[in-house]
C-alpha cells in the first residue's frame, strides 16, 4: 500500500485492538445520502460496518481513534468482479447455453439461477483465499496540512 493515488482511503474508529487485529468501524452510505436533495426525496441508507485489520506496521492504535482504512483500487476492482460480473457471466451463460440445449425458458431460468446460487456457495468456501488478496491497510489519520508517508 505504497502507492497513494491507489488507494481508496475510508475514514473509521477504532473498536478494539487484540494484539495484531484491529477492529475498526465505518459508516457506509449510499450516493442518496450526500445528495443535497435527500430530504426531500428518500431518507438517507447508512449502517455501520466493522473490518478487522492487520497491523502491519506496528504502530499503536488507541479504542476511539479515528483511523483511515486504505485498499488498493486495484483489490477494490478484483472484489467488483467476483461480486458482479463474473455472478453474470454464469448466469448469461447458463441462460442462453440450457434454452440453446432445451428450447424450455422455465428449466433455462431455474438452471441459471442455480448455477449462481452455486457460485456464491463456492466463493463464500474460498472466502479465506479471497480475503487475504483484498487485505485493507491502517494509518493514522493525517491532519489538516500534514504531508503523506
Amino acid at each position: 500500500m505504497n502507492n497513494e493515488e491507489s488507494n481508496i482511503c475510508r475514514e473509521g474508529i477504532v473498536l478494539a485492538v487484540n494484539g495484531d487485529d484491529i477492529s475498526v468501524e465505518i459508516i457506509v452510505s449510499s450516493a442518496c445520502s450526500g445528495c443535497h436533495a435527500k430530504s426531500i426525496c428518500i431518507p438517507s441508507d447508512r449502517r455501520q460496518e466493522i473490518i478487522t485489520v492487520k497491523n502491519s506496521r506496528n504502530e499503536e492504535y488507541r479504542v476511539g481513534e479515528t483511523v483511515e482504512l486504505l485498499l488498493e483500487s486495484s483489490a477494490g476492482n478484483k472484489a467488483v468482479v467476483l461480486a458482479y460480473v463474473l455472478p453474470l457471466l454464469v448466469l448469461l451463460v447458463l441462460l442462453f447455453g440450457c434454452y440453446a440445449l432445451t428450447h424450455h425458458e422455465l428449466l433455462s431460468v431455474g438452471v441459471s439461477v442455480l448455477g449462481v446460487v452455486v457460485y456464491y456457495l463456492v466463493l463464500k468456501s474460498f472466502s479465506k483465499g479471497v480475503e487475504k488478496k483484498i487485505e485493507f491497510g491502517i494509518r493514522k489519520k493525517r491532519k489538516d496540512g500534514e504531508q503523506g508517508m
